[in-house]
């Protein structure tokens, strides 16, 4: 009798499937709600405190208000307005310091630095104009400011005021003079002059700018300017040793 074969069948293994798989997305999930969660609960039990809004929002208002008053006057000097006479100082200053404004015919009496000579018009630049000019007179002793009787008395203050911020947060020790305008030929014109200054006079104390007074020196007792500055180079010539001579760098 013929025996049977038997059959040898494979087995084949299977892997058994994990019962929880693991996905990034659902931890990632899981973390953000158990954060709201905790959040949610803690800001629960803040605003059922009396003195929440006090101790906690008012207080922190507070802070950045002292903080904020703080930097606005970091960089204000004490000044002595008008700036007083002082030594005469070496001419070799006039090409130390910075000149921005109405200043092409002063700064060409003088030998200065055509590379620290700025002849912009305030109302006109631009936020990174006046970055780039207080970027480029870092290496100046000081900085003159000097420009005539404008159409907008408002708006050229304002201007003079970033200027005057933006040279300060990029020379902090920086001395900033400014000049009064020249008085005019005709009353009138003088009159405006005057108010002009007057106004200069106060954003100087105001932000703590160096006021030279060139104005009273040039006028006659009627208020307006003298026959004998009608010569350009007599006119500069004393400009310049008022400059020289009203020195208050601190």
């Amino acid at each position: 009798m013929a025996k049977k074969k038997k059959k040898h069948g494979k087995i084949e293994s299977k892997k058994a499937k994990p019962f929880l798989q693991f996905k990034l997305g659902v931890l990632l999930i899981l973390i953000i709600l158990s954060f709201l969660a905790v959040f949610a609960l803690y800001m629960l039990n803040a605003t059922s405190q009396e003195d929440y809004w006090e101790t906690e929002i008012l207080s922190s208002l507070e802070n950045n208000s002292s903080r904020n008053e703080k930097s606005a006057s970091k960089n204000k000097v004490s000044v002595t307005n008008p700036v007083p006479a002082s030594d005469r100082v070496d001419e070799t200053r006039m090409s130390e310091c910075a000149f921005i404004g109405d200043v092409s015919s002063l700064t060409a009496y003088y030998d200065t630095k055509t590379s620290l000579v700025f002849t912009d018009d305030v109302t006109s630049m631009s936020e990174s104009r006046m970055e780039s000019i207080s970027r480029n007179i870092s290496n100046a002793k000081a900085v003159y400011l000097w420009y005539d009787t404008p159409d907008n008395a408002e708006e050229t203050l304002t201007a003079l005021q970033n200027l005057v911020t933006s040279i300060h947060q990029e020379n902090s020790n920086m001395p900033i003079y400014i000049l009064t305008a020249l008085p005019k030929e005709t009353l009138e014109q003088s009159e405006q002059a005057d108010t002009w200054n007057t106004a200069l006079f106060s954003l100087a104390d105001e932000i703590g700018l160096h006021y030279v007074d060139i104005s009273t020196l040039l006028k006659t007792n009627d208020g307006v300017l003298s026959a004998s500055y009608l010569d350009e180079d007599i006119l500069y010539k004393n400009i310049g040793e008022t400059i020289l001579t009203h020195i208050d760098d601190k």
